[in-house]
């Protein structure tokens, strides 16, 4: 059901732009596509998620600049609820090319 003033609410999706998820590291809005999502591996180690099917609760990310924001603010674990391990920023950066399909 649509709310009245025509506008989505949370866990909404319109018909133009798909799901929207919000990035982690700057807090910006965006429509599922133009993230990167996270999930939490086997032994809580972050893994990239690039075809988005991974089990599991996800985070995302818009930029590379958002994920040094998101390391700063430990928002992989407050995303995850505490279930992701100690997060290596070195196999994150190496591991993540925003847009790339594999």
């Amino acid at each position: 059901m649509r709310r009245p003033s025509g506008r989505s609410g949370p866990g909404e999706q319109s018909a133009e732009s798909g799901p929207v998820r919000t990035c982690v590291g700057c807090g910006s809005r965006r429509p599922q596509a133009e993230l990167t999502r996270f999930v939490v591996g086997p032994g809580g180690a972050i893994a990239v998620d690039r075809k988005r099917r991974l089990p599991g609760r996800g985070a995302y990310l818009c930029g590379a600049g958002c994920l040094t924001a998101a390391l700063k603010r430990k928002a992989f674990g407050r995303a995850f609820r505490g279930k992701a391990g100690q997060v290596d920023p070195s196999q994150l950066g190496q591991a993540w090319e925003p847009g790339t399909e594999s």
